[in-house]
């Protein structure tokens, strides 16, 4: 009975070091989703303004997929080059 606490310890963290480990992911699904609508909303908007409706959408749609993709690859591609530097 004894070794009881200790393991539900051990397993607490077990469950804190996976979510420390996976964290910094979470958010990058939510980064790249909310560049690619704010650059659709900014060019919907700005057409509305300069009566070109469809160009500044679709323009400002494609910049905001290529940037939100750059910042994503870029971010993984830090967070784990700092996971291999931590693990060595």
């Amino acid at each position: 009975m004894n070794d009881l606490p200790s393991k539900l310890i051990s397993n607490q963290r077990k469950i804190i070091e996976g979510y420390k480990k996976v964290g910094p992911y979470l958010g990058l699904g939510t980064q790249l989703a909310a560049t690619v609508i704010l650059m659709f909303f900014l060019g919907y908007w700005l057409d509305k303004k300069l009566e070109t409706t469809p160009y500044l959408v679709i323009i400002f749609s494609i910049i905001g997929s290529f940037a939100a993709i750059y910042n994503f690859i870029r971010s993984v591609l830090r967070l784990s080059s700092k996971n291999s530097k931590i693990k060595k």
